[in-house]
């Protein structure tokens, strides 16, 4: 039997749900009006980081509970949960994108390309969001 912290799983999956609420209300507000205030901004940088530790904290869960080959990077877990089939070939391109953009967020947060990472919210929420539904599946199918 798997050992899998589904509780734990749920908990990210569900602040990540909040997370991209955010990003949305943002997103409405338009690029203009957020990138001349810097206090959405940094809502936005938060937002798309914790969006981003929530993938791969949840896609670590999914790799330790299933004893699935260990990820060398953070763009190899995205890599991994296609491969066992947790997301699609689409998905994991955009959300490859997403967890590769991570480095800007936490290395090099002084310089933090807020035009790419407003395109990529624009671009990203909607496959970000079908991570949650996505894990949900493979937990049902996977465990029940």
């Amino acid at each position: 039997m798997y050992d899998v912290n589904t509780k734990r799983i749920d908990q990210v999956l569900e602040h990540m749900s909040r997370m991209l609420d955010l990003l949305d209300k943002l997103s409405e507000r338009g690029a203009k009006a957020v990138l001349a205030d810097e206090v959405a901004v940094a809502a936005m940088e938060r937002a798309l980081h914790l969006s981003i530790e929530g993938i791969v904290d949840v896609g670590n869960a999914l790799i330790d509970g299933f004893i699935m080959r260990d990820p060398g990077s953070y763009s190899d877990i995205v890599e991994i949960l296609r491969d066992e089939q947790v997301i699609t070939d689409e998905q994991a391109v955009i959300l490859t994108r997403v967890t590769d953009f991570r480095k800007h967020l936490v290395n090099d947060y002084t310089s933090v390309p807020v035009n790419e990472m407003y395109s990529l919210v624009e671009e990203a929420t909607g496959t970000i969001r079908q991570f949650e539904p996505q894990v949900r599946a493979f937990l049902k199918k996977e465990l029940f």
